[in-house]
């Protein structure tokens, strides 16, 4: 696919948005609309300036939020799953547990601060 300069500063703006908002529940029509740019380009251009689908990009910076948090805080995970935008914790506990091999709890057992 042909991206025109213009094309590419819609996506990373759509790539903005979804750092930012990456909690709340943003449909792919929503965020071509917000930048001006049709869903199929949107998408297709997505894939092709960053490797990876919309999606994929929520994913990751959900699990990785979820990640920090788990180390930085002693939110719960039920607290953590609604604050990156889950909710359902056993939605959230298989998606991280398919990610990262293990569930937030044995993550944070793992790689978090020891307990005193």
């Amino acid at each position: 696919m042909s991206l025109s300069k213009q094309d590419i500063a819609y996506i990373r703006q759509a790539r903005t948005i979804l750092d930012e908002n990456f909690d709340k529940h943003i449909t792919i029509p929503q965020l071509a609309r917000q930048t001006g740019i049709n869903e199929a380009k949107l998408k297709e251009g997505f894939r092709e300036l960053f490797g990876f689908s919309i999606h994929t990009c929520i994913l990751q910076l959900r699990l990785q939020k979820a990640q920090e948090l788990l180390l930085t805080t002693e939110l719960s995970v039920t607290d953590i799953t609604y604050h990156i935008g889950y909710s359902h914790v056993t939605h959230f506990t298989s998606l991280f547990k398919k990610e990262t091999g293990m569930t937030p709890t044995e993550w944070k057992k793992k790689f978090g601060p020891p307990e005193p």
